[in-house]
């Protein structure tokens, strides 16, 4: 069996939702945070926990018309899992991106397993809080750059439960680039990171697909 791993918030959609979400506090401390981040001073898993406190209070409600408004799906998404499913592929999605936003745009009708970060609500309300799948007990490599998701750990277990003969990947951002390393074809939405196939949409991965398969 091949498996296909699908980033979300940049791939399957063309904005970061969770930078979208909290635009919604616009408090100026969030984006402290996240130079804090971009300048190598906390991991990506310290600044989604710190981040996600700016969210308190934030109904699902708000959320979710601040996204409808916002973002939006890769339309070729749809035809490429088609597509792996008519050659026998298992895919997942693995996002450090929130639960909710991959809730709003269903993509569990399309994906079954599914692996991110879960903006904890009461009431349909935001605590403030952030649940994450795997917590940070793993370090692949000594350049780890600790995020909230680490989609090399959760290759491995997939690996593990399934008999897996190739590896394919398809993302744009840091914890991309880290699972890009230990796949066996991987596809870049970001020049930043190398990949097999540099590719400007999910459409470019179909096509590359339809030729070597």
């Amino acid at each position: 069996m091949k498996l296909f791993i699908f980033d979300f918030d940049g791939t399957v959609v063309k904005k970061d939702t969770t930078d979208l979400i909290l635009e919604i506090p616009a408090k100026k401390e969030v984006w402290q945070v996240e130079e804090a981040w971009r300048n190598g001073k906390i991991s990506s898993y310290q600044c989604m926990k710190e981040q996600a406190k700016f969210l308190k209070g934030v109904s699902l409600d708000k959320i979710y018309g601040y996204l409808k408004e916002h973002s939006s799906m890769d339309l070729d998404f749809p035809e490429l899992v088609r597509f792996l499913k008519e050659k026998g592929f298992y895919s997942v999605v693995l996002s450090e991106g929130y639960d909710v936003s991959l809730d709003l745009h269903q993509i569990r009708k399309y994906i079954g397993e599914i692996h991110c970060s879960k903006l904890l609500l009461n009431n349909g309300v935001a605590t403030g809080e952030l649940e994450v799948s795997n917590e940070k007990k793993w370090n692949y490599n000594k350049e780890c750059i600790g995020c909230c998701i680490c989609k090399v750990d959760f290759l491995h277990q997939i690996k593990q439960k399934f008999d897996i003969t190739k590896t394919f990947a398809v993302g744009d951002g840091g914890s991309d680039g880290c699972l890009f390393q230990y796949v066996d074809v991987s596809f870049s939405l970001n020049p930043r990171y190398k990949a097999t196939f540099q590719v400007k949409n999910l459409g470019d991965v179909v096509e590359i697909l339809r030729k070597s398969l």
